[in-house]
């Protein structure tokens, strides 16, 4: 996240250039410290905040700085720091505080992460003029952030085994294509940047950047828009299809090791940086229970089916099945235990595959009556594929994202912002 080093541009250059932008005029050091870039609310944005962060986005990304790119870099910093002020502000409404000491030890991963202490962090900062506090600010709003979405939302998102199972279906059905280990950078075409026409221009100066060795971790962190920012734009593996069609598409046909060129979406430009790519193998192991009915006749056979139609609707767990069986005259239940995919034929998976777990199957008909089946558990095994855990994970993520989104959007909506 931190370059080590200012190459690449004058920092005279930069700290002229940027003075000129914020209006610091003559007297730069007092307004510095005095003048006032934005109100949110009842919060103060100066202008010394406004320059030290566009400083720090300057250093983290190892940017080469314009006249344009500056501007454009302003507008970014000044969305980001009217974001963090709402965000505290929440904080605060909800009396939620982040200790120093919580905020030092996120700042030491962070040093660590890039092979630095915090003392040679704090030191690159200061050879340009950034106090440590910029970062430490930055740190604390995410946590807060994080931990205001997580207690509003984190207790209402249910994640239920049908949604599990539809995404493990999804990922096993294109488990012979190509998964891709990617990153990504998005762009939101605010008015503050110029709409999409700005995101555009932004994504094609941050892909210039990277390719001329700005890290691209830092670059998502200090400009992305997606929720993948605190992560550096990690989105880990992706399996074909996954993503959305102009994005995966673009996956496609990338080397590893590439940034994609701009990729246009309603709302924003999204950047994308594959790091790696591979096949997986998998097979899918069900845990199921035979319900059998035994059979003879139309009359005897349509009996059957009204009573197992009745209990997959009634029976939501293998637990007490065999109970619940023996209301149906002629039933029984059998533990048919773990059965691979690979073992059963093409119409029965079929059957496991449209059944979600602690489901029964709709009746089938077999020799001498009918039969249904119940899957207790689905799992499935292979290099590269996730967990039933992961998956529900990647699911809570991804709708508490969109959540923290709105939500964001909403307080700013009806907050009080006043830029100078």
């Amino acid at each position: 996240m931190i370059a080590s080093s200012i190459k690449s541009h004058s920092l005279s250059l930069v700290i002229a250039l940027l003075a000129s932008a914020v209006s610091f005029g003559a007297n730069a050091n007092a307004q510095n410290a005095h003048g006032i870039a934005a109100t949110v609310n009842e919060d103060v944005i100066t202008t010394h905040d406004l320059r030290q962060r566009v400083l720090f986005n300057i250093m983290a990304s190892g940017t080469k700085v314009t006249e344009d790119s500056l501007k454009r870099m302003q507008a970014q910093a000044m969305r980001a720091l009217v974001d963090e002020r709402l965000q505290m502000g929440e904080a605060k409404k909800f009396d939620l505080s982040i200790s120093d000491a919580e905020v030092e030890q996120s700042v030491a991963r962070l040093a660590q992460s890039n092979n630095m202490s915090i003392e040679q962090i704090a030191q690159t900062m200061a050879k340009m003029g950034i106090s440590l506090n910029t970062l430490r600010d930055q740190v604390r709003a995410e946590a807060a952030w994080q931990r205001i979405i997580n207690g509003r939302f984190g207790t209402r998102i249910r994640i239920s085994d049908s949604q599990i199972d539809e995404a493990l279906n999804r990922i096993t059905a294109n488990v012979s294509k190509p998964s891709y280990l990617v990153s990504e950078i998005f762009i939101e075409g605010t008015p503050e940047i110029g709409g999409m026409a700005g995101a555009m221009e932004g994504a094609k100066a941050m892909i210039t950047q990277a390719n001329q060795g700005a890290p691209f971790t830092a670059l998502a962190r200090q400009f992305s828009s997606s929720a993948t920012a605190a992560k550096g734009g990690d989105m880990g593996w992706i399996g074909e299809g996954e993503l959305r069609d102009e994005i995966d598409a673009t996956i496609q046909s990338m080397e590893k090791g590439s940034i994609s060129d701009p990729i246009s979406v309603p709302g924003g430009v999204y950047i994308i940086a594959l790091r790696d790519k591979r096949i997986s193998s998998s097979e899918t192991v069900y845990n199921i229970k035979q319900i059998r009915v035994t059979a003879e006749g139309d009359a005897a056979m349509a009996t059957a089916r009204a009573g197992l139609s009745a209990l997959q609707l009634s029976q939501k767990s293998c637990e007490g099945l065999e109970d619940a069986v023996s209301s149906i005259a002629g039933a029984e239940a059998a533990d048919m235990g773990e059965v691979k995919s690979a073992q059963v034929s093409p119409k029965i998976l079929a059957i496991l595959s449209a059944t979600d777990v602690n489901a029964i199957s709709a009746p089938i008909e077999a020799s001498g009556g009918m039969m249904a089946l119940m899957v207790c558990d689905r799992k499935v095994q292979g290099a590269g594929i996730p967990s039933r855990d992961e998956v529900e994970n990647r699911l809570m993520d991804q709708q508490l994202a969109q959540q923290a989104k709105r939500y964001l959007r909403d307080i700013r909506r009806s907050a009080t912002i006043e830029s100078r």
